[in-house]
């Protein structure tokens, strides 16, 4: 329940920090993209739950859900800054968003 209260404060601060981020870079004449395709396993079952889960990280700037492969069990992920550490950005899926999803009715 606790992070049903929360999530929208995390999601908006993500949104946030993204948005400076892409602005950041657009506008520097050095940008520090590091663009990767991410498959980002995902536990859950529910269509409308994946479906969910796919446009939480596609309003989040600087992410893309591409689409789904192996019906629904993998996103795949565009991602502008994932390249140095693919695996991080995957347990950050994971951990904030899939998670927040996995504990709707």
């Amino acid at each position: 329940m606790k992070l049903i209260l929360l999530f929208p404060f995390l999601y908006l601060q993500d949104i946030v920090m993204g948005a400076l981020r892409v602005a950041r870079d657009v506008l520097s004449p050095h940008p520090n993209f590091h663009p990767v395709i991410l498959r980002v396993p995902v536990t859950l079952t529910s269509p409308i739950k994946r479906f969910f889960l796919a446009n939480l990280i596609s309003m989040t700037p600087g992410t893309v859900t591409v689409g789904e492969e192996e019906e629904g069990k993998i996103l795949v992920v565009h991602s502008l800054y994932g390249a140095e550490d693919p695996d991080a950005l995957i347990r950050e899926i994971q951990q904030n968003y899939e998670r927040f999803l996995a504990q709707l009715p």
